[in-house]
């Protein structure tokens, strides 16, 4: 899992073109609307699961924390405020944490190892564009 908390910091350089990219639009978009020191990013990487998650950004998109149903339960609405197919590269999901601003922002490639739950998850619940 990679996670970005200090989005003036510069990006690693082994990532691959399309996720640079990626990453320096929303790092540019975060910063544009004053909300760089109220975001983390979180890029899924393959065998990535739910305790990663909890030990980066202290939640699981498994679980609703609200009504205590996880993924699979009836009434389970997942953690993100929105979420959509990104052409290309995979899935971004926004989850918002409080009123003042802060949100994670959540991108998963379409990649071979990439925990399926989490994928099933995406595709379940209708994108929101």
């Amino acid at each position: 899992m990679l996670s970005i908390t200090d989005l003036s910091a510069d990006l690693p350089r082994h990532l691959e073109p399309a996720l640079s990219r990626l990453l320096s639009d929303r790092i540019q978009d975060a910063r544009a609307c004053g909300l760089g020191d109220m975001t983390h990013i979180i890029v899924v990487e393959p065998g990535d699961g739910e305790g990663d998650f909890i030990r980066e950004a202290a939640f699981s998109p498994f679980r609703n924390s609200l009504s205590e149903t996880r993924f699979g339960d009836q009434g389970f609405e997942p953690p993100w405020c929105w979420h959509d197919r990104l052409e290309e590269w995979g899935w971004e999901a926004i989850h918002t944490v409080g009123n003042d601003g802060f949100a994670f922002i959540i991108l998963m490639p379409d990649a071979k190892g990439i925990d399926q739950a989490l994928l099933a998850m995406l595709q379940e619940f209708p994108p929101c564009s």
